[in-house]
């Protein structure tokens, strides 16, 4: 029989109960490599088996030499995948007359009561079938006590963290189309032990998040093998499913700080799976076409190196990939708008319309712009709000309506307004390059301050004058934005903090919408504070400096517009006045809230006539700006 196949059967190998029987009964088996801190400590609790077997793979410390001396077993094998070289041990332990095999990772510990109960039931097990009972358990499922960070996790999908690893060496193998996380084939009954298998699992987050990347290598390529197709669609799905399950599904958020971090980090972990199975299929549809690829695409008869045998290549993943892009952060919203939309002619009318009114050497202080979409009822309430406004505080304004190819008759309402010029654009080309637009023809004008306003909202009398007064109060202030309201009059939070990756994980979300803890309903731990912190709910209903305020209403210096370029175009939808203040916090400038100035907003009017198409800008834009500002 050669070393690697499957043994059919120990039960002629040895006659039941006797001290040959007994002497071989279970050997442990533990799989290393540089593992002198670890290998010691876990030979000395399975000195209860009868044996003990190392299979190393290159060891470069003194593991080899600390197991021979605690009298293990070692054997030598270059690495073969983790089905692989146990696959290789349970034939090793069945050459040798061993019944029973318990696999034992280095990091692992097997304490006295487990020891006591694996023998109770292997025994248990070996007389049942000696008395010709078939329904006797051939393999055992040991639970385990998961050690991270110095805390065990008991919640999150980490407990009781059940792994098939005693069982006959007769009824085992591997699946070799699991290299990861590898999963027995038991040709048997199997139970569920009690006592745990204590595992120091990971000692800090860095050592967590460094296995993670180095598990994802590995289950790319698997995924690659079993045909898994990667969808632009599932870079957003699949790490946000991934964070639910283990946030909420396996309560993670029971286990505290750790639970938060290990979802976060898991759907991460996730990304970057689905990133590296990408670039294999790249690298798979450009051998197709005849080009060369550095990146090997794993195939079922190919074994990644164990973790800590991973070296890089030489080459980045995107200079190995030569047939799709290797997605990122920063590309994936362009990845995602462009799988969910047909692409449309580039086509912008001028910035600057050639039928500008000529305010000679007194032009108005301030251009309100405002971008419509399909909301021509509100709209003319707005613009009636700004005329009355300017007439309040006696400030000049000319208005700008940007529209975005509606198909109401908002251009008819727009151009029926005084002193407005109107740009009919011929595609939605988005709300940051319409407001470009804008930009520019306050520029040309001459004006000092820009107000963005959103169509669906409307100015109180003295809100205007309050958010001038505002900004005159620094010279560093670019933005000023206001105190909003929904126009029954509640609250409409509009200070923000940066988002940090907490943020961008719940805001907007069914985290947020369950147990953010808002419109006063009762909040979860760790995701209230989320919400509270990001909505400066923390902060007193006075005047003061934060990083952002919500785009719906904001009044901006021409300088501070010019001196970053205004908004960024990539973001179409969302987020693109939260890019912009970072920008300009980047800058020296800052940007004040003022509750003196109160707008009322009936918000999303226009983005929420196509659910499906907002909810992609908004991811999009939630991507690009992670990207940008998290790496």
């Amino acid at each position: 029989m050669s070393p690697d196949t499957q043994p059919a059967s120990v039960d002629d190998r040895y006659a039941h109960g006797s001290d040959a029987a007994n002497d071989r009964r279970i050997i442990a088996c533990i799989l290393t490599r540089n593992e002198a801190r670890h290998i010691e400590a876990c030979l000395n609790s399975v000195s209860w088996t009868h044996a003990q077997m190392v299979v190393d793979c290159g060891s470069t410390d003194a593991t080899v030499d600390l197991a021979r001396a605690r009298g293990a077993i070692v054997l030598h094998r270059d690495w073969d995948g983790w089905a692989g070289q146990r696959t290789f041990a349970i034939n090793e332990a069945f050459r040798r007359g061993y019944r029973w095999i318990f696999f034992v990772d280095a990091d692992e510990r097997v304490p006295p009561e487990l020891s006591t109960e694996a023998t109770r039931v292997v025994e248990a097990s070996d007389a049942a079938h000696a008395a010709g009972d078939t329904t006797a358990p051939v393999g055992f499922w040991v639970p385990r006590r998961n050690i991270i960070a110095g805390k065990w996790v008991r919640h999150a999908g980490w407990d009781p963290d059940y792994q098939l690893r005693l069982f006959r060496t007769d009824r085992g193998r591997y699946d070799p189309a699991r290299p990861v996380h590898e999963l027995v084939l038991l040709d048997g009954p199997d139970a569920h032990l009690e006592a745990r298998l204590v595992h120091y699992n990971y000692d800090d987050w860095q050592h967590f998040w460094i296995k993670q990347q180095r598990y994802a290598r590995i289950e790319a390529g698997a995924r690659v093998s079993r045909g898994h197709r990667v969808r632009p669609h599932n870079f957003i799905l699949q790490p946000w499913r991934e964070f639910w399950r283990r946030y909420v599904t396996l309560e993670g958020w029971r286990a505290g700080t750790h639970g938060i971090i290990l979802a976060i980090l898991l759907a991460i972990a996730e990304f970057q799976t689905l990133r590296l199975a990408w670039a294999s299929e790249a690298s798979a549809i450009q051998g197709r076409r005849g080009g060369g690829s550095r990146f090997h695409t794993p195939r079922s008869h190919h074994h990644p190196a164990p973790p800590d045998l991973y070296v890089r290549s030489s080459q980045s993943p995107s200079q190995q990939s030569r047939g799709l892009p290797l997605p990122t952060l920063r590309s994936l919203p362009r990845l995602i708008h462009t799988d969910a939309a047909p692409t449309k002619p580039p086509h912008v009318p001028d910035p600057v319309p050639s039928d500008l009114p000529d305010f000679g050497n007194d032009p108005p202080d301030t251009v309100a712009v405002i971008v419509s979409y399909n909301v021509a009822p509100l709209l003319h309430e707005c613009l009636a709000s700004i005329a009355e406004a300017a007439e309040a505080g006696g400030i000049t304004v000319h208005v700008v309506v940007i529209d975005n190819a509606s198909s109401d008759h908002s251009v008819e309402v727009a151009r029926a307004n005084r002193n407005t010029t109107v740009v009919a654009n011929t595609r939605n080309v988005g709300f940051g390059l319409a407001c470009n637009q804008g930009i520019a023809i306050a520029r040309a004008i001459g004006s000092e301050h820009v107000l963005f306003l959103n169509p669906d909202a409307r100015l109180a009398p003295d809100a205007l004058t309050a958010l001038r007064n505002a900004l005159e109060t620094s010279p560093r202030h670019a933005i000023a934005g206001p105190d909003l309201r929904f126009p029954d009059g509640r609250p409409q939070p509009s200070r923000r903090r940066f988002p940090n990756l907490a943020t961008l994980l719940v805001e907007s979300t069914p985290l947020q919408w369950r147990g953010g803890g808002i419109d006063g309903s009762p909040g979860w731990p760790l995701i209230e504070p989320v919400i509270r912190r990001y909505q400066c709910a923390d902060l007193a209903d006075v005047p003061g400096t934060v990083d952002w305020i919500s785009g719906a209403c904001l009044l901006i210096r021409v300088t501070a517009l010019a001196a970053v370029g205004g908004f960024d175009p990539a973001f179409f939808l969302y987020f693109e006045e939260t890019d912009l203040a970072h920008r300009l916090r980047n800058s020296g400038w800052t940007c004040t809230y003022t509750p003196e100035a109160r707008v009322f907003h009936h918000r999303s009017q226009s983005a929420d006539q196509n659910i499906g198409a907002r909810d992609r800008h908004y991811y999009a834009s939630k991507m690009t700006y992670a990207a940008r500002t998290l790496g």
